[in-house]
Order: C-alpha cells, then structure tokens, then sequence
C-alpha cells in the first residue's frame, strides 16, 4: 500500500468514521464485525473499553483527564461516537496516539470493525470507545469492557434510570465529586441502586477537574489489560511423560 493511499484512508475514517476497505468488507461477511474486532484486538494484547453515559455526565471531561493524567497517552487510540462531537474529537487529537470520529447516536459494529482494520493495533494499548448510554439495552461492538458513567450533579437516582446502560457494566464511574458540597446527592441511595443492578462492577468515584479518585480508575484499567493479556496468551503444549494417563 502506498503513502498517499494509507493517508486518504485514515483521513476517512478520522473525519466521517464510514471510511471503508475492500479487505474489511470482505472480512465482514465472513463473520460477525464484533467478533473480528474482539479477534484483532486479543492478538495485539489491546484492551478497548466503551465509555458511555447520559449527556453531560463528563465522559469527554473523563477522557481528556485520562490523557492528561495517564502513563503513554500516545498508546491510547480514542473512537468518538456522537454526532455532536467533532470538535471534542479534535481537542483530542493532539493528546493521544489516534482518534477518529463517528457520526451517530450509537456505534455500530462495523464501523468500529473498519477503524481497527487500518490501525496499527501494535502501536496501541487501550483503545476508549466514547458514546452516548442508551436507556435500550446495549449492543455489542467487539468491546473488551464496559464502563458506565453517571456524574455526582445528576442526582442519586440515575443508576435505576440507566439500569440497562448499568447492567452492561464492568466498571461504575460516578464523576464530578468535586461538585458534591453543591448538590443534594446520597451517596447510600446510589450505591444500593447501582450494586443491585450491577453487584460485579467496581464502582469508583472521581473529578476529572481535580484529579481525585483518577488512579483507581488508571489501576483499574491496567488491571484489565493486564488480565487480557494474560487470558489472550495461548497455553504453550506441554511436554508428554511416557507414562502419562490416557484420558
């Protein structure tokens, strides 16, 4: 492949996220989108985490921080899934390896299939899927983990509004604690909500705009990728002893 032609690619996922490629049209109907992107990512050792909540809960607020704040932003590849969010996208652009933009409400399958065809998934370790959190239940798009954010200033009952968003989750984020003294917000009420939902996600309050709480969110994502890895490397055979068991 060529120079200008790998550029005229990456320049059309990046400003309209349909950019497309004979090879990943091909692949796709071969099998699912979602289960090629979960395929690709296992072989590179990448773990990609959708972030999704309400409207103003801080996802992008959460992201930027993340970059600020995390060990080799330039091994963070960010998918932006919003119609409205080109240009949070481009704020992005200089604080990370890669970002690209999707022009929807809800991601789907195959274009996220299409922009992890072109990277060079080598150069990356976590890749964040930023999108709204629907009420309806979630559809899969390949992603490794889930984490589901609600902000402290939208009140304590959000958790049962979101259940579906929540019952997806593999990690509650409950941002913008730094606003906690100004809102009526009973911490008890959520977390009753939240847990019952969810009981085997990690809940972890933070502010982005303070930087509270953001290393648990940075452990929690190390972790992840951490047992990834671990989960995706195969079993090398082991040696047969001559007088091993037939079973």
């Amino acid at each position: 492949m060529t120079n200008q032609t790998s550029k005229r690619s990456l320049h059309s996922v990046e400003i309209a996220g349909q950019g497309t490629l004979d090879d990943a049209q091909r692949n796709i109907g071969r099998q699912p989108p979602a289960a090629m992107v979960r395929a690709a990512l296992a072989r590179a050792g990448v773990l990609a985490v959708r972030i999704i909540g309400p409207p103003g809960s801080g996802k992008t607020e959460l992201i930027q921080a993340t970059l600020k704040r995390f060990p080799g932003p330039r091994r963070v590849a960010v998918i932006a899934v919003d119609p409205a969010s080109v240009r949070e996208a481009d704020r992005l652009r200089n604080q990370c390896g890669y970002v690209a933009h999707l022009d929807c409400v809800v991601p789907d399958p195959a274009a996220i299939w299409r922009i992890v065809s072109q990277l060079r998934l080598q150069d990356f370790d976590f890749i964040l899927i930023e999108g709204c959190g629907p009420m309806a239940p979630l559809q899969d798009i390949g992603q490794d983990a889930t984490a589901a954010v609600l902000a402290v200033s939208g009140g304590d009952d959000k958790a049962l509004e979101y259940r579906a968003m929540l019952q997806s989750a593999s990690v509650i984020l409950l941002t913008k604690s730094d606003v906690r003294p100004m809102v009526k917000f009973s911490d008890r009420v959520f977390r009753s909500d939240a847990q019952a939902i969810a009981p085997s996600a990690e809940i972890i309050e933070l502010s982005a705009v303070s930087g509270s709480g953001m290393y648990r969110w940075f452990a929690w994502l190390n972790s992840a990728r951490a047992a990834k890895k671990w989960r995706d490397v195969p079993m090398e055979p082991q040696p047969s002893s001559g007088n091993a068991c037939l079973r």
